[in-house]
């Protein structure tokens, strides 16, 4: 187990690598993320234009460190889900193929979201209707090794036109997820493509 005065710095770390990222409000009503996917939102969110690691438009209610809602727009065929690590051997590269199956983009979000040693296990895949075309919902539980929190997850995903569309939320399982997660589900059911 960490000690935690490590688990205080890594915190403090997050957080100060939050602080140089460029956060802007996400007012209610009809936004548009990456100039293609449109979601109705309901309450104002802080985003966050590129993610912690890479480009991902990251937005979160609570804060950057509890929790987050992820946007993969449009990822191409051939196309990394989110950037390999530098430095790190062993690591795959998360290459979306437009042939891929819900399984198979779940195990992409799964590896995506352990990279970092934390423990992943899916609690539901179910088809579901997504960016108006039969897409898929992923339900998941996960501890986060920086710091021990359990974790709940909700993502839904299609493939369109051969590109993959993504929103991914997680938050400690408890208090946040239960407090957000019917928000989640309707800003995830407005969402359309444009362009």
């Amino acid at each position: 187990m960490m000690s935690l005065a490590f688990r205080a710095v890594a915190v403090l770390l997050a957080v100060a690598l939050a602080g140089c990222a460029t956060v802007t409000k996400v007012d209610s009503g009809e936004t548009l993320v990456r100039n293609r996917l449109a979601v109705q939102v309901s309450e104002p969110w802080n985003q966050f234009e590129r993610g912690f690691a890479d480009n991902t438009p990251t937005w979160t209610l609570e804060g950057i460190t509890v929790d987050a809602l992820q946007f993969y727009v449009g990822v191409k065929d051939g196309e990394l889900l989110a950037p390999t690590p530098t430095g790190r051997k062993g690591i795959e590269p998360l290459t979306f193929r437009a042939t891929m199956q819900p399984a198979d983009v779940m195990t992409l979000l799964q590896t995506l979201l352990t990279r970092d040693g934390s423990s992943f296990s899916l609690d539901r895949l179910e088809a579901t209707e997504f960016v108006g075309t039969r897409g898929f919902r992923i339900e998941y539980s996960m501890v986060r090794k920086l710091d021990e929190v359990r974790l709940r997850g909700v993502a839904f995903g299609a493939v369109l036109n051969g590109e993959l569309f993504l929103i991914n939320y997680s938050a400690p399982r408890l208090a946040f997820y239960p407090k957000h997660a019917a928000g989640v589900e309707a800003l995830a059911r407005s969402a359309k493509v444009k362009g």
